[in-house]
């Protein structure tokens, strides 16, 4: 349960890649990029967040017009944390680790350990060329928690692992070059239940050409092999298309990709084929930045070992208030999973959360968040409503290596 403030943050980190992705790879050469106006060398930082939360509904049982009232319960959770930088001029080191510990008041049978580990490097190989890395492990106990496409919501735990690896290169004064390998794995506790899991290979390769300073065009071909309930569906996805990166104003940017995808289904001998977009575009200004996405595509489905089309809208914002003592921080997302399979279920599903936050000093941070969950499968009785709320103290002091 304690992923809201985790999950927040994770979201503000999206939010945050899709800053830097606007901000188009020619500014990503530049060696003062790795500068983000932290102290040189390395850093250990010790924390530890206490938090209580009010759950509505622990079961994540489905809405029973008879019924009003879901299961809820209140529970304590503690989270210590390590985190462990180094940053120098060509090199950018970050990697951590956090431990969910959750204790319910009436439920003791849902008390648990969940966990989380992360890292990144980003190294500046020469003044034409960046590698960069980035793990992301997470053990949650509920599937309404996971950051993956066409998972039902269930009461059951779950394991996902992200691994990327990406190179950019600039080829000429106009000319960059990104290579990227993704890899997702996800598995779930239960095996007797509908959800499969699996693992999914994905080579992106876009070819891009600065127009203007801060306006590039180009072209993109993404490969994704997906190998999903314990390897008897087998799916291959190619997209081709076209992109492009535009600065609207001065704090404003935009990036648009279009094109076609091919789908073919190994394991039932099907293939299909469909027009695919996406849209980003965020704002900054002095006091607020703030981001909108928009996705359609076709995507591996998780939770039943198939294929779906996808839609997505996705909004942040992140602004300081009064003093820049305090702090709101907020996102949404609302996707809609069509599988192609028919006796697969549709998903619709919402999210809402958000976080607000007063730096008491340097170290300590008190904050209050909410969290909204609704999944929705089109058929009686398949929506699911939960909501998190609570407040916690956090707790995180940097110490200098010397």
């Amino acid at each position: 349960m304690k992923i809201k403030p985790r999950r927040l943050r994770q979201a503000l980190t999206v939010a945050a890649a899709i800053v830097f992705a606007a901000t188009g790879t020619a500014g990503a050469q530049d060696q003062s990029e790795l500068s983000y106006g932290r102290t040189p060398g390395w850093s250990f930082t010790p924390g530890f967040t206490l938090a209580g939360v009010y759950d509505t509904n622990v079961a994540l049982a489905a809405v029973d017009p008879r019924v009003q009232q879901a299961e809820s319960d209140r529970l304590v959770i503690a989270e210590p944390s390590v985190q462990l930088d180094f940053l120098s001029k060509r090199t950018d080191l970050s990697t951590g680790y956090q431990g969910y510990v959750r204790r319910y008041m009436d439920l003791n049978q849902l008390n648990g350990f969940d966990q989380h580990g992360h890292g990144s490097l980003r190294r500046l190989a020469s003044k034409r060329v960046i590698f960069v890395l980035s793990e992301d492990y997470a053990r949650v106990p509920t599937t309404d928690e996971l950051e993956v496409n066409g998972v039902p919501f269930s009461r059951t735990g779950s394991r996902r692992n992200a691994f990327a690896g990406q190179v950019d290169s600039r080829l000429s004064k106009f000319m960059d070059l990104t290579v990227r390998y993704d890899n997702t794995w996800v598995k779930f506790d239960r095996t007797k239940s509908l959800l499969t899991g699996g693992i999914v290979h994905g080579i992106t390769t876009r070819l891009t050409r600065r127009v203007a300073e801060r306006t590039s065009a180009g072209g993109e071909y993404v490969l994704r092999v997906a190998d999903l309930n314990e390897g008897t569906r087998q799916i291959t996805f190619h997209d081709v298309g076209a992109t492009a990166q535009v600065g609207i104003a001065r704090r404003t940017n935009a990036s648009f990709g279009a094109g076609y995808s091919f789908l073919d289904d190994k394991s039932l001998n099907q293939t299909r084929t469909g027009p695919y977009f996406r849209a980003e575009i965020t704002h900054g200004t002095e006091h607020a930045t703030v981001g909108a996405a928009f996705e359609h595509m076709f995507v591996p489905s998780f939770g039943f070992g198939g294929s779906s089309q996808s839609q997505e809208v996705r909004g942040f914002v992140r602004m300081p208030l009064e003093g820049n003592r305090m702090y709101y921080e907020g996102n949404a997302s609302w996707r809609r999973t069509d599988p192609f399979i028919v006796n697969e279920l549709p998903l619709d599903r919402t999210l809402l959360r958000s976080t607000i936050g007063y730096s008491a000093t340097r170290y300590l941070r008190v904050e209050g968040f909410h969290v909204f969950t609704r999944q929705d499968t089109k058929i009686a009785g398949g929506k699911v409503n939960r909501q998190r709320f609570g407040g916690q103290i956090v707790i995180a002091q940097p110490m200098r290596i010397q």
